[in-house]
């Protein structure tokens, strides 16, 4: 059992509403004990292996707190409370659950999203997956800012990748994205003729860059929270999975189309 297993048990306890009991919404145990009965399912007694289970179950509740998605404690004053305790969705909780979808899944679940990420290094080069993991050790470390930044960063360099490929010429592609508005001139090369579905998306993608790199680069505060992060890293995985599909179009030069200087 890992952490992001458990995560996705607990989630899906929530979802259903199989864990609520007295004045909580969560038990950590009762995870534990579904655990432990899917994975032992002919040992009449299985409290052994429910106590086995449960550090990671209790470290996964803590982590869906550090989401924003539950809080220790009863659900409002006067609820019944146990002596072991449980946990509480949050407003932002409630309304993460009724969207719950297996990205809002694979966002909760650090070691998945990581793996997930790292599988588009052959894609979108080393560059990418530096700043993929970046963002995901800062959202791990509760650094919100940091972790919109490189999700930017990440961004960015996704859309280099695809106008080296095309441009067949690192150096050009290189010198024009350094260039005057090298973000804008580096998008150009790619969606220049495109047809108008794929430039209109890829075009909202290149927002996730000027949102986030943006945003950290001015030096002012930003109020930037855990939703915030999630969204961003929502973004950037949706951006990865769809600029996939649409690699061989994106990245094939059209006869005659022009090159930006």
């Amino acid at each position: 059992m890992d952490l992001d297993e458990a995560i996705a048990i607990l989630l899906e306890l929530l979802r259903s509403g199989r864990a609520v009991g007295y004045g909580y919404d969560l038990y950590a145990r009762t995870g534990a004990q579904l655990a432990a009965q899917q994975r032992h399912p002919h040992e009449p007694f299985i409290e052994g292996r429910v106590r086995e289970l449960s550090p990671i179950f209790y470290e996964a509740a803590w982590e869906l707190c550090k989401r924003g998605i539950v809080r220790p404690g009863v659900r409002s004053a006067g609820e019944q409370a146990v002596e072991e305790g449980g946990y509480s969705l949050t407003v932002g909780g409630r309304a993460a659950l009724a969207n719950l979808d297996i990205t809002t899944i694979l966002i909760a679940q650090p070691g998945s999203l990581a793996a997930t990420l790292d599988g588009y290094q052959p894609l979108f080069g080393d560059g990418f997956h530096q700043r993929a993991m970046e963002a995901i050790k800062c959202r791990n470390a509760e650094a919100w800012l940091a972790c919109c930044a490189m999700v930017g960063a990440a961004a960015e360099s996704v859309l280099l990748a695809i106008a080296i490929t095309k441009e067949g010429d690192e150096e050009r592609v290189l010198r024009a994205y350094h260039g005057n508005r090298g973000r804008q001139a580096v998008l150009n090369m790619i969606v220049g003729q495109a047809d108008a579905h794929r430039r209109n998306t890829l075009t909202t993608f290149a927002g996730i860059v000027s949102l986030w790199r943006d945003d950290a680069a001015h030096g002012r505060a930003s109020p930037i929270d855990t939703s915030n992060a999630d969204e961003a890293l929502r973004q950037l995985l949706h951006m990865c999975q769809w600029v996939a599909r649409e690699w061989e179009k994106l990245t094939h030069r059209r006869d005659g189309e022009a090159v930006e200087a």
